[in-house]
């Protein structure tokens, strides 16, 4: 397979560099990067007017489900999702029936994984036995198993000794601790944010400060310990705040955002008649809240855009909005996304965009990233940033079709995916 793409916008995230030049690929390698490279005919020419390429595009926070809940998803339509969705690799949160709490299923997933054969499943271990919050899981076993962080995602360790212990013991292996900040005291029963809104369509909130409190704590617990914390989905203005005032202190604390929290607000659960797929956990906020995450994002407060892809059943999500589970399907929907509302209508730079999904994600979990240069696998997605349509829940590749903008139209898709020198999706179509 020879593939030369021409004049298209080359992302170096790992060099904060951006160019306008030709990429070729022979056999699964990158044999050349220029201006004008000239071939031979039998090279399939791909136009690279309006096309961005960016290297190892990694979602470091999605659900798969499997082992345990396969209904919703499983290790190979989550794969699939994610290479049409441009993602070269994600890792997988262990809130699995059993939990990844150990090193047999850690080492499943890679199995499994080698099988599939589309993007890299690198996956997630527990803080805590059980995801029970009670004591810690043997983190060094299911680190030397390959585990690349430790999480009990889905709910908060609200033990404080426990937390502390985790942030001292998973420093001995440089891995972070990610956290879901929720302190559930203040948010059990509630389906969306707290405030005028909830009380006007009669639902319970959950206020902000249940998580801001938590992502206070946890950063004065990593100071403490000096250990290494990211803190995930972040979603109100407070927590904006106190991570900033942590990285100023020098505290070693990384965090990410949602798509979603980037371009929904909790005025959307009214607009779109209760349609549970609003449903989300940390909710959508207020548009004050938006407001300062785009800024966040802008200013690299945020370091991270992930997804927190949660596929559901539909029979899990059509029922009473108090009764529906929390989550969206979003791996596939993520780059058009942040193509449409951050680069085409916020004018935020493609590098610095893409840098929160690719280099960013890989430094923070000490993932493998492939960059742009001669001589590695093609390790990369090609991104069609003018390309529009209408988001079809009935054409996802993942199992959960709970997406909250089907029928939505919007710009910037992925065209191509190659995983380690093997081209895996193109417009459309699966490849193994």
């Amino acid at each position: 397979m020879k593939i030369l793409i021409k004049n298209a916008i080359l992302l170096h995230t790992d060099k904060n560099k951006e160019e306008i030049g030709d990429l070729y690929i022979e056999d699964g390698y990158i044999r050349g990067i220029g201006k004008e490279l000239n071939l031979d005919q039998n090279v399939e020419i791909v136009d690279g007017n309006n096309k961005v390429v960016v290297p190892t595009l990694i979602d470091m926070h999605v659900h798969f489900r499997e082992p345990g809940y396969e209904w919703k998803e499983t290790l190979e339509t989550g794969s699939m999702a994610a290479v049409a969705g441009g993602f070269t690799a994600v890792a997988c949160m262990p809130n699995t029936n059993p939990p990844i709490d150990n090193k047999m299923i850690v080492r499943y997933i890679y199995e499994k994984s080698n099988v599939i054969g589309l993007a890299r499943i690198y996956p997630i271990g527990t803080i805590t036995k059980g995801r029970e919050g009670m004591e810690i899981s043997e983190i060094g076993d299911m680190f030397l198993a390959g585990a690349k962080a430790f999480s009990d995602d889905g709910k908060c360790v609200l033990n404080s000794e426990v937390l502390r212990c985790a942030l001292e013991y998973a420093k001995a292996f440089d891995v972070p601790i990610i956290e879901h900040a929720e302190d559930t005291n203040l948010t059990s029963g509630g389906s969306m944010n707290w405030g005028k809104t909830a009380m006007v369509l009669g639902l319970k909130g959950m206020p902000w400060v249940a998580e801001a409190s938590i992502v206070a704590r946890d950063i004065f617990l990593t100071s403490l310990t000096e250990g290494k914390l990211h803190l995930a989905h972040i979603s109100c203005w407070q927590s904006v705040e106190m991570i900033r005032w942590g990285k100023e202190k020098g505290i070693n604390v990384t965090c990410d955002v949602t798509p979603h929290h980037l371009v929904l607000t909790e005025d959307y659960v009214k607009e779109s008649g209760y349609d549970t797929n609003t449903k989300m956990n940390p909710p959508l906020r207020t548009k004050e809240d938006q407001k300062v995450l785009w800024e966040a994002l802008e200013s690299d407060i945020i370091d991270v855009i992930a997804t927190d892809h949660a596929p559901h059943h539909i029979d899990e999500k059509t029922v009473d909005y108090n009764l529906a589970e929390f989550g969206i399907s979003g791996i596939e929907t993520a780059i058009p996304l942040m193509v449409t509302y951050g680069f085409h209508q916020r004018k935020i730079p493609l590098l610095k965009i893409f840098k929160k999904m690719s280099y960013n994600p890989a430094k923070i979990l000490n993932l493998p990233f492939i960059p742009l240069e001669e001589g590695v696998p093609a390790n990369l997605t090609i991104i069609d940033i003018e390309a529009e349509k209408e988001v079809n829940k009935d054409k996802l590749f993942s199992k959960g079709k709970n997406t909250p903008f089907h029928g939505w139209r919007l710009k910037g898709w992925p065209i191509m995916t190659f995983v380690e020198g093997r081209l895996v999706y193109r417009e459309g179509k699966i490849f193994r």
